[in-house]
């Protein structure tokens, strides 16, 4: 919801032909996908949380490049245009990144910071599962992440430390 007000307090910025869009793209980094994002590394996402995510990104790419759905243009296209080779990933490579980043940092950490201790700690003998659906966990999502990938080796040494918590 914020993002979305970021971005509307900025339309008149998007609709403007004499502004490059290099200005455009670092003004849309620096105040609405930073909001967009903002501690995305703790988030427990889900595929769908994802996809609501590019559901508001994208647009608001098509807009800030003057594109329009009769065009036909394809997203990755359009992130192309817009951001020219620098972090033009989709914005779930973007979230899983910087979760990656905050794992490795917490595992540096000593065990006795907060961090640490959330990250591992385990669910207690007298804890009792909600009724639905399995809730899913910040460990249980990176767990998924990372069976996705192709790389063997960098797959085993982080499926290692995974299992190890």
């Amino acid at each position: 919801m914020k993002a979305r007000v970021a971005y509307a307090n900025l339309g008149h910025l998007w609709g403007l032909r004499d502004v490059n869009l290099a200005a455009k793209r670092r003004m849309y980094n620096a105040s609405v996908r930073a909001v967009l994002l903002y501690a995305c590394e703790i988030w427990p996402l889900q595929v769908e949380d994802v996809r609501r995510l590019s559901v508001f990104h994208l647009p608001c790419l098509r807009r800030i490049a003057h594109i329009q759905w009769q065009h036909h243009v394809s997203n990755a296209e359009v992130q192309h245009r817009v951001f020219r080779h620098r972090d033009d990933h989709p914005i779930g490579v973007t979230i899983l990144k910087n979760r990656l980043r905050w794992l490795v940092r917490v595992l540096r950490m000593s065990s006795q910071r907060i961090p640490s201790r959330a990250l591992f700690a385990d669910a207690g003998t007298g804890w009792k599962k909600r009724r639905g659906g399995q809730c899913i966990t910040w460990f249980r999502g990176m767990k998924e992440d990372v069976q996705d990938w192709l790389l063997s080796d960098l797959h085993n040494s982080v499926v290692q430390v995974l299992e190890m918590a």
